[in-house]
This record gives structure tokens, C-alpha cells and sequence, in this order.
């Protein structure tokens, strides 16, 4: 188990200072508005001063009066998938298994992919086919939307599509990667996924409000999720089951900017070689509205952007949230993001090339 040591002294608490930069605030209320967004929360940091501001905008609910605040919850969608690549590479560190492994060594049950790496699952070029994709998905999950659907079928439904391509010979993004990584944790550590996260990260890095499930939230986590809604339905307590460890988990603007600094700082998270491994990125052919000129890591983005050299990003997806993370070394700074209601159906609505992202980043940034 990882010794955070003093470190967690500088990460928790944080002390949160409410915005005075007006203008950007009020921007942030039109723009709002006029997206038919129910609120956004957005919380920057200086690792120079260990400042942070935090620009809360809308309410917890569609027609409620109750404005969301730095601990309201948010799905974070893949970003959950930092976690499954942090979990991995730590076991590595452990002994308990090396990136090299195929993946028939640990789910035999699978043999057309047994020779595909761990490291081509992590990212995502050993062409498994994207569970999310089937025209079989969304009728199963539609018509039953209380039903808890084991992974293993999701999984089965990628096994029945055609290969996108051989192992190491292109790259798509596949959520039945990280799916299959779950399996291969839980399988090495001997414990459910939820507790393999809790006793790594989110007790010793005092995550306490990140929460993953594979079922329906409590009443108790939904109670301080700020609502999402997709066609006008209120979609908040969806079955995390149907995303599992590639995307259910939902967090705080707080907990997610002490995530990014925990997993891409060396010697909290992962020790210098393991982030290196981390790092270590491939071209993500063109495919919008996602960024041109985007890399994958293992479970993370980078891209070069104008004035702020290499960025370390996620923006993660799932029903009626997107939530952001992202990481400017030349700026010494961390962004992240987090909207409840897609505006007009636009998911992408904090990816780095979008306007809501360009104005954080004029802001916090200067570029």
C-alpha cells in the first residue's frame, strides 16, 4: 500500500476563495442561460501559492431554488478511467503484474484477445471494439433502465463485433478496455473494484466526495448530486452499473482538482517511472469534435496548445454531465470543470478547443 506521507498536508483541505473576477462571472451566468445548462461549477489552482477560486453558477435542480455549491456531486464519466490505469500501474509497481502481460494471462475466457497487452488495453491500441458503439446498447439499456446488467455482458457484446484492427496497429476508443482492466484488478487484488479504489485512493488522499458504484447511487450520495437532465429528464440517479469502471464515478470540483495533482505528481500516486509510463502517448487519429492533434497516454490526453505547450487533459462523458481535468505544467496550473445538462445535446461542451474552455483558460491563464 502507498505511503502519501506530508504530501496530503499541502492537498487537504483546500481553502477555496469565491471568484472577484466579475466579469468572467457574469459571463459565465449568460452563457449558462443561454445553453439551457442547469449549473456549472468551475474551480482553478495556482500550484505556485496553492490558491484556488471556484465559479459556481445555476441550481441543484431544474426548477429548484437551490444553488449548487463546491460539494455538489457531478458524474465525472471517464475520468473514472485515471483510476483503473493508476490502480494497474501501481500493481506493477507492486510486482503483482507488469504492462507487458497479455491479457489472456489474467481473462482466459476471452481468447481472440489473448495476446493483446495490458498496456494496449490501457491505451487503447489493441483494437477491442467499443461496447458503447453496438446498435445492441442503448435498446438494452433503454428499455430496462433499472436493470443492473452485469459487465460481463456488456463485455460479450463487444466480443461479438468484428476486431477494429490488430493489436498495436491503430487506436480507438473502446470503453471495454477499461472494462476489461476492472476484471483484471479485481481479479490480481482479490476485492471488488470500489474497495481496490478506496483503499488506495480515496481514504489516504481524503477523497470524501468521490464515490463509484456499480449499481444505483444511495439516496444519501444522489441527495448532493447537482441534477442532469437529457431531454428534458431528469437522469441524475442512472444506473452507474451501465459505465462501471469506465466511467461511474461521481465527484466534487474539490476532490477532482486533488486527484489531478495526487496522480500527475510524482511520488503521491505513482513514482517517477511509473508516471514516465503513464506519459508515454500515441496519435488519436482525427475525430470530432474531439481536439485535432490529440495523444493518449495510459487513461489520459495530451494535446500542444497555443501559449501553454503540452496539456494533460480528460473530459469525461456520461448521461446529462461532463466533467473536465486538466493540467498545465508551463502554467503551474489545474483546471476543472463540470456541467450538469449537455447544452443543446453538445457533450463535448468542455473539451480544450471549446469556447467555455478557452474563456477558463484566458482567465486563470492569460492564454
Amino acid at each position: 500500500m502507498k505511503i502519501y506521507g506530508m504530501i496530503l498536508g499541502l492537498l487537504c483541505p483546500l481553502h477555496f476563495a469565491f471568484a472577484t473576477g466579475v466579469n468572467f462571472q457574469s459571463d459565465l451566468n449568460t452563457w449558462r442561460t443561454q445553453n439551457h445548462v442547469t449549473s456549472v461549477m468551475i474551480s482553478t489552482e495556482n500550484l505556485s501559492n496553492d490558491k484556488v477560486v471556484t465559479y459556481t453558477s445555476g441550481v441543484t435542480t431544474l426548477q429548484g431554488k437551490t444553488h449548487v455549491t463546491a460539494d455538489s456531486l457531478y458524474g465525472v464519466g471517464s475520468i473514472s478511467k485515471t483510476f483503473v490505469a493508476a490502480t494497474i500501474l501501481q500493481l506493477q509497481e507492486e510486482g503483482k503484474l507488469k504492462l507487458s502481460d497479455p491479457l489472456g494471462d489474467y481473462l482466459p475466457q476471452y481468447p481472440r484477445w489473448k495476446s493483446i497487452t495490458l498496456q494496449q488495453v490501457l491505451n487503447m491500441t489493441g483494437g477491442i471494439p467499443n461496447f458503447t458503439e453496438s446498435p445492441k446498447f442503448k435498446p438494452m439499456v433503454r428499455q430496462n433502465p433499472q436493470a443492473l446488467i452485469p459487465p460481463q455482458d456488456f463485455i460479450n457484446i463487444a466480443y461479438a463485433m468484428p476486431d477494429y484492427f490488430a493489436p498495436g496497429q491503430g487506436w480507438h476508443y473502446s470503453n471495454t478496455d477499461y472494462y476489461l482492466l476492472g476484471l483484471v484488478i479485481e481479479k490480481v487484488t482479490g476485492q471488488p473494484l470500489k474497495t481496490v479504489f478506496t483503499q488506495r485512493f480515496f481514504k489516504p488522499l481524503h477523497l470524501n466526495h468521490t464515490f463509484y458504484s456499480t449499481e444505483f447511487y444511495p439516496k444519501a450520495v444522489e441527495m448532493q448530486m447537482a441534477h442532469a437532465y437529457r431531454d428534458g429528464h431528469d437522469v441524475t440517479n442512472f444506473n452507474a452499473g451501465l459505465y462501471g469502471p469506465a466511467g461511474g464515478m461521481v465527484m466534487n470540483s474539490h476532490d477532482l482538482l486533488i486527484w489531478t495533482y495526487a496522480l500527475l505528481t510524482p511520488g503521491i500516486v505513482l513514482n517517477q517511472d511509473s508516471l514516465n509510463q503513464l506519459m508515454i502517448t500515441v496519435p488519436v487519429p482525427p475525430n470530432p469534435p474531439k481536439p485535432a492533434g490529440a495523444q493518449y497516454g495510459l487513461g489520459i490526453y495530451s494535446l500542444d496548445m497555443k501559449g501553454l505547450g503540452t496539456v494533460w487533459y480528460y473530459a469525461g462523458v456520461i448521461d446529462g454531465y461532463t466533467s473536465t481535468l486538466m493540467w498545465i505544467p508551463a502554467k503551474n496550473t489545474i483546471i476543472v470543470a463540470q456541467v450538469a445538462s449537455w447544452p443543446n445535446g453538445h457533450f463535448e461542451v468542455l473539451f480544450p478547443n471549446q469556447p467555455l474552455i478557452q474563456k477558463i483558460l484566458v482567465e486563470c491563464c492569460g492564454s
